[in-house]
């Protein structure tokens, strides 16, 4: 077996990264098929995505045979993670093994990251002559921080796993991935009790502000809507005991 799996089962979306023989390397058609999926579900009253991946490297990244074919006037991973980070669900990065190149741009557009043991992640794009895409750099740069994202694209340095747990690239870490994947579901059975719409609408609120496209008329409706729609009260009577 050596492709992308999808699924969709109980409210929660699935993308697995099933391709051993090259490393799980993206190319365009997977990218293709990955945004396809994204599209068809992005509308859907879900409770989470997860990615996830077989084998002990989670990504390489895109793969080498596409950088010498094709248009790249867009980069086609960024636009993928423009889809995730934008879904109005939470999604979740299930991260087994080391991860390369565009791919730490599409793990850290995910909501969450839940680590095992062998992670550790390298952005290459120096060593290769390439201007890593502007939106992955932003990513680094909101989510890394200046130093670190230097260090990552300047001189495609690894981070290991030491370092990834001191810098809170986990936001959930086992030894154990069964035990992971425990905490990963118990979390995403919290999601079914909480208020989807509230979750909705803050994550929304969290892009903006990221992203620096706040408008405050938009935020004030947002936070208005629960009030007006009555569930802050049907929720409150819910669990008033």
């Amino acid at each position: 077996m050596n492709k992308i799996e999808f699924n969709l089962i109980n409210n929660i979306a699935q993308i697995n990264f099933n391709k051993l023989s090259t490393k799980n390397s993206l190319d365009r058609n997977d990218l293709k098929k990955i945004t396809k999926f994204l599209n068809e579900i992005q509308n859907k009253s879900l409770d989470c995505l997860i990615i996830s991946s077989v084998g002990n490297i989670f990504s390489s990244g895109m793969d080498f045979k596409e950088f010498s074919i094709g248009d790249w006037s867009k980069n086609p991973i960024s636009e993928v993670c423009d889809l995730i980070e934008n879904l109005p669900f939470i999604s979740i990065s299930l991260i087994n093994g080391a991860v390369y190149g565009g791919s730490v741009e599409l793990v850290i557009s995910t909501d969450f990251r839940f680590g095992s043991k062998n992670c550790k992640i390298q952005i290459p794009a120096s060593k290769y002559g390439i201007h890593y895409g502007h939106k992955g750099i932003k990513r680094c740069l909101n989510f890394f921080g200046l130093p670190i994202s230097k260090k990552l694209l300047f001189f495609s340095e690894p981070i290991y796993l030491n370092d990834l747990k001191h810098i809170n690239f986990f936001d959930y870490y086992d030894d154990d991935i069964e035990v992971l994947k425990k905490t990963m579901n118990e979390k995403i059975e919290l999601l079914s009790s909480l208020s989807l719409e509230a979750v909705r609408s803050m994550k929304a609120s969290i892009n903006d502000f990221k992203n620096n496209k706040i408008k405050l008329q938009k935020e004030e409706a947002r936070f208005l809507a629960g009030f007006e729609s009555g569930i802050i009260l049907k929720r409150i009577k819910k669990f008033n005991f």
